[in-house]
């Protein structure tokens, strides 16, 4: 085999696992529901509440553990999204200013999953508007499958 083919195959093998990660994200054909294909609910509100505050409080506290969970979730029954009011933020806004690092790990993770990658789009949430996420047992008991809330900024 010549020097020139040797490098043509090694260049071919480079771009096709340079492209790999590119291509594992997929999407559903156009005209699909992702929560069919799938099998979740999506549940999407936006609430101002001392509770709806706390949670998401507790939701930025967890980000980098939370990052790492989403990373073991292979299926989900439901997603909520919550998009949090000027009100709940100013409660949030101090932890996430320490937790910056964190959340950008857990937007990071939301991102790389296609899961909840698929469940954002179809809702049009960016994961740079995320700002916490809790995951909760689902209701066949298994640990792979959850009910998800996801926090939004505004």
């Amino acid at each position: 085999m010549t020097s020139k083919r040797i490098i043509a195959v090694l260049t071919l093998v480079a771009c096709g696992a340079a492209a790999s990660p590119a291509l594992a994200q997929s999407s559903p054909y156009p005209g699909d529901d992702p929560a069919e294909l799938f099998g979740y609910d999506i549940e999407v509100s936006e609430t101002d509440s001392e509770r709806v505050a706390e949670n998401a409080l507790r939701a930025v506290q967890r980000a980098g553990e939370t990052a790492e969970e989403i990373k073991m979730v292979f299926g989900a029954t439901r997603f909520e999204f919550v998009a949090l009011k000027p009100d709940s933020m100013k409660v949030v806004e101090p932890e996430l200013a320490k937790r910056q690092s964190d959340v950008l790990e857990l937007q990071a993770a939301v991102e790389s999953s296609s899961l909840f990658y698929t469940a954002m789009r179809s809702e049009g949430v960016a994961a740079s508007d995320v700002i916490g996420a809790d995951l909760a047992d689902g209701d066949s008991g298994l640990t792979s499958e959850k009910r998800v809330t996801i926090y939004l900024a505004p």
